[in-house]
């Protein structure tokens, strides 16, 4: 018996080690699935989607080879580059079609790229696979060839999806060594491999681009003031002015974090002079323009005080990506990338040359080509520039002037503090926070500044700085 009892006792001890066992296993799987969802959650939160990019560049080929995992992706169309093609698609593990679609509208932005339609429309997650050649210079700034791989949306390297939605990415970038790279994302690692140089990168905060710039004839420097740092990249300027450069750049981005708030990414800024004409663009805390151009300024008279400037336009966006760049609203945006750069380059050049630039805004806002007004001009007009560059830039000084500049920061601080990181900010609102902010009288007058429209052939003289 005592023995009969014993093992029942023992059977019993293995019982419950079996239910403590199988229930710590439920405990567990309840955990992972949690995390999990809180993790979608959150990502959907922070950046939307997300991307993992695989990407091989052969720049003497023109050509890229790629994989991107695509992490609760927003539409089951995208767009590539035309000279790219899919090779494979998978939605959650599993292979599906995916057909071109010659019908969909094309993206604003992305010159020559093709819709592709996949038949997977609750896909949690796309593979895709494919490749292909860029071999021309597309949208005037994104190439590959042997000098350069200068790749962003322009370009449509990437699945590119509609409506400019935030999202994170991962990338590693595999090139021939001896290629400087940088993008907007921070390094992770770096490691050399049979003659091949493999960088990785991750997304600082969640944003509307992937870009990549590389070159084997970039040269790279570092400075910074006040723990704000900024990485240079440049080709065939003079590296004493690239110091320069460097410290007044450091210390317009403190400036502005002073007057507006942090930017979405803090205390780092790099700046690539890319070694091709074209313009330039911002992809915080990337900031790429044209060395080529930029030489040409630095021959002119006061040639560094304009390179500067055109610098902090870029950088100014690091504040000012406030509205939908595809919209009438992006004046928004421009008018006051360009009304900082002008502030910054007003204490750091001095009064007289702030006075050159804005003879120069009023002559080129008395060139109107339309009768569209600052807040109607839509992104092709042929007044796009002048609109919501220079005579927004006037509009911005006039108000300065009319109405100090303590409320006119008080009202640019409450913009991007409510906007940032968000593309959401229009012209009925900028109004509406005008009358908050700064009273009916200064809404009337940007209301009347906003809405005016010029007479054409004549010369616009209502953009004068009263």
């Amino acid at each position: 018996m005592a023995g009969l009892n014993g093992l029942a006792s023992l059977n019993l001890r293995q019982g419950w080690v079996q239910i403590m066992r199988l229930l710590l296993r439920l405990l567990i799987t309840v955990a992972l699935l949690t995390a999990s969802v809180v993790g979608i959650a959150n990502a959907q939160e922070k950046g939307g989607f997300h991307y993992r990019l695989q990407v091989r560049v052969e720049p003497a080929l023109h050509r890229l080879d790629a994989e991107a995992w695509i992490e609760q992706p927003p539409s089951f169309r995208f767009y590539l580059y035309k000279g790219l093609s899919v090779h494979q698609v998978t939605a959650d593990g599993k292979t599906v079609a995916f057909h071109l679609d010659s019908s969909a509208a094309p993206l604003p932005y992305t010159g020559g790229s093709a819709a592709v339609v996949v038949d997977a429309h609750d896909a949690l997650e796309l593979h895709v696979k494919y490749g292909g050649e860029i071999s021309e210079v597309v949208s005037g700034v994104n190439l590959i060839t042997a000098d350069l791989v200068e790749l962003a949306l322009y370009s449509a390297w990437y699945p590119v999806f509609q409506g400019n939605k935030d999202f994170t990415f991962e990338v590693e970038a595999n090139l021939p060594q001896g290629y400087a790279i940088t993008t907007n994302g921070l390094q992770k690692a770096r490691r050399e491999y049979n003659g091949r140089s493999i960088t990785r990168w991750t997304s600082y905060e969640p944003g509307y681009d992937i870009a990549l710039l590389a070159s084997p004839h970039l040269h790279q420097l570092e400075g910074g003031v006040n723990r704000t740092r900024v990485e240079m990249c440049y080709s065939r300027l003079p590296a004493q002015l690239m110091r320069s450069e460097i410290d007044g750049l450091a210390a317009g981005m403190n400036r502005l974090t002073g007057l507006y708030g942090p930017p979405h990414v803090k205390g780092i800024l790099r700046l690539a002079y890319s070694p091709r004409s074209g313009w330039g663009y911002a992809r915080i805390p990337l900031v790429i323009v044209s060395e080529e151009r930029a030489r040409w300024v630095l021959s002119q008279e006061a040639g560094e005080a304009r390179d500067f400037r055109g610098n902090c336009h870029e950088m100014a966006h690091f504040w000012w990506s406030i509205s939908d760049p595809v919209t009438p609203d992006d004046w928004i945006n421009e008018g006051l990338a360009e009304f900082t750069a002008f502030r910054l380059t007003e204490e750091h050049f001095g009064k007289a040359f702030a006075e050159k630039l804005i003879a120069e805004y009023r002559q080129n806002a008395s060139q109107s080509k339309t009768t569209s007004s600052i807040a109607e001009t839509e992104t092709t007009s042929p007044d796009r520039e002048i609109n919501r560059y220079d005579k927004a830039a006037l509009m911005f000084l006039k108000a300065r002037r009319r109405f100090g500049e303590e409320p006119l920061d008080k009202l640019l601080k409450a913009l991007h503090t409510r906007f940032a990181g968000t593309h959401q900010a229009t012209t009925v609102i900028f109004l509406k926070e005008v009358r908050v902010q700064m009273g009916r009288e200064a809404e009337a007058f940007f209301r009347e500044e906003l809405y005016r429209k010029p007479t054409v052939g004549s010369g616009d003289k209502t953009a004068a700085l009263n």
